[in-house]
């Protein structure tokens, strides 16, 4: 998992330069700018951070191997690579150990996998891990879920508290409430007891 670097006057140059020696096109690679100060009297330079995608699937693959080997567990691994998230789901049969009570002990490696690699690249990269596909089917229901006390909001006007639930589920929660005209949402409390409320907009 290498950072490709670029140094120049502009943004767009030093895109279509990385582009073109990694051989790769944007939606392969993560971009960072950042700005490098110029010398005397000279103007601030552009630094360009390029990390390819594959590169850090491969890194996630091999640190997510190695962590469970050690638990005596094999595992097959399946990434998908969408435009602002990898998605890891591992396939074993001993999926209960790995997702853990209530989805602690995969939490627990994602939350390790996303700390190496920003040790790693200095950078923050929205990696999901997924047990048999546990989270998904858990995203399905929760999603469902919420339309219908969206509904209930809008019917009844009365608002609603939810249970404590991680960034990732608020975030689910937010997004599904705001297609809802009228209603609104709102975030309460300190981790890891922060909940959401669902309620008419005033």
């Amino acid at each position: 998992m290498k950072k490709n670097e670029y140094i120049g006057k502009s943004l767009e140059e030093l895109k279509e330069k990385a582009l073109k020696e990694l051989n790769i096109n944007e939606t392969e690679a993560y971009f960072f700018q950042e700005e490098e100060e110029g010398g005397f009297l000279k103007g601030k330079k552009v630094k360009l951070i390029v990390l390819i995608k594959y590169e850090i699937v491969e890194y996630c693959k091999n640190f997510i191997k190695e962590i469970i080997g050690k638990m005596g567990i094999e595992v097959n691994l399946e990434a998908k690579v969408r435009e602002d998230c990898i998605t890891i789901n591992l396939i074993s049969d001993n999926n209960s150990i790995l997702i853990g009570r209530n989805g602690k002990t995969i939490d627990s490696l994602q939350l390790l996998l996303r700390s190496s690699i920003q040790n790693k690249t200095g950078y923050k990269i929205n990696i999901l891990l997924d047990v048999g596909s546990y989270k998904e089917q858990k995203t399905s229901n929760l999603e469902y879920r919420i339309k219908k006390l969206a509904l209930d909001v809008k019917r009844t006007g009365a608002e609603i508290k939810l249970d404590p639930m991680n960034s990732y589920e608020r975030r689910v929660v937010h997004n599904i409430c705001n297609e809802f005209d009228g209603i609104i949402t709102e975030s309460i409390g300190e981790e890891p007891n922060r909940y959401i409320i669902i309620k008419l907009e005033k």
